[in-house]
């Protein structure tokens, strides 16, 4: 019992109980699909597929049937992950029944509902269901695999339609930048500036609505030792923006996933750390050659660490939690600078 004493612990933090006499989970229903669902993908990662009822060969052509742009063959083994999963529930008579947040989030016929499922895939289901599989299937493929910059920008179409209808994931997310704002440093620009990050951002904010809460992914299995949700500077500032908009009747539908939100959106958050001024960040002041290969590598290195800001040439070294040189002997330097040797790193 002592084994598997984590595994009930990560089961509970979903409100799912795990009985060992008769081996069933109890919860809500969809807690326990997306949970098994995670399972499944953390076995499996192109070891041995999981299901028995329904084959791998045939899950690859229905993925090729239906995928709009190309996935890294990690992304297309998740992919198939879940439509075996998909057909695993609907042929065990669990289809979808609703996807209207969905749909009112993304009106209409356009780019994020157009039809991807035929009924050929699903003979079993009808007009409505399948429906329901498909804004599903359109779910998945905008709001769980897209995240990242690919090369094709997928993420731009989010960005530019949420950015033309509006509505209240492209509200909250601006509205919280501009709040944001006057907590940045006055040399760096408006975070709602960073397309890629406005549409991951806007992207959480849909998740949430449509899943009624947290839609975990393989970071849950991991410590976030990197960032404590509740004392950074930017959890703080995120609890600020909450407590700010709680009264605003357009962000009602959020307010019962606040933790939900805020757990995400700072881990999300968390590369950006080094725009706030605050505490929290590290202050580097370099005193490196402009022209050295080495020199820029470690400029990069720095800059994508989340916590680190490099400091402006002209600001007084004096400010600097670290001053890293490449210079053998900053001495040198004592006529130009005052340095404080406790905070000079030779590198």
């Amino acid at each position: 019992m002592r084994k598997i004493a984590s595994l009930r612990h990560f089961f509970e933090t979903y409100n799912i109980n795990w009985s060992t006499t008769t081996l069933q989970l109890k919860g809500d229903k969809k807690q326990i699909r997306f949970i098994l669902n995670s399972i499944y993908w953390v076995a499996f990662h192109a070891q041995e597929w999981p299901f028995h009822t329904v084959k791998h060969d045939d899950v690859v052509r229905m993925r090729k049937d239906i995928q709009t742009q190309e996935f890294n063959p990690v992304t297309s083994l998740q992919l198939d992950m879940f439509l075996g999963l998909c057909r695993t529930r609907v042929g065990t008579g669990y289809p979808m029944t609703s996807m209207a947040t969905y749909q009112q989030i993304f009106p209409d016929q356009n780019y994020f509902t157009a039809p991807l499922l035929e009924q050929r895939m699903y003979p079993t289901l009808d007009k409505l269901s399948l429906n329901n599989e498909n804004q599903f299937l359109q779910f998945y493929f905008h709001i769980v695999l897209s995240s990242r910059e690919n090369g094709n920008e997928s993420f731009a179409e989010l960005y530019y339609y949420l950015k033309k209808i509006g509505g209240i994931a492209w509200d909250f997310t601006h509205k919280f930048f501009d709040f944001l704002r006057p907590y940045q440093r006055n040399d760096d620009p408006s975070l709602n500036d960073n397309h890629l990050l406005v549409a991951n951002f806007a992207r959480t904010v849909v998740s949430v609505l449509v899943m009624t809460g947290h839609r975990f992914g393989l970071d849950d299995f991991n410590s976030a030792y990197f960032l404590d949700d509740s004392t950074s500077a930017m959890s703080k500032l995120m609890y600020k923006y909450f407590d700010q908009e709680t009264g605003n009747p357009e962000f009602a539908p959020l307010r019962p996933y606040r933790q939900e939100l805020h757990h995400n959106l700072v881990l999300l958050l968390a590369p950006y750390l080094q725009s706030v001024q605050s505490d929290d960040n590290v202050k580097v002041y370099l005193l490196t050659e402009h022209n050295g290969f080495y020199s820029r590598v470690l400029e990069i290195f720095l800059h994508d660490i989340g916590f680190v800001h490099i400091m402006a040439e002209t600001s007084d070294p004096a400010d600097a939690d670290l001053i890293i040189s490449s210079l053998a002997n900053p001495k040198l330097l004592e006529d130009a600078l005052h340095l404080d040797p406790s905070k000079v790193f030779i590198w």
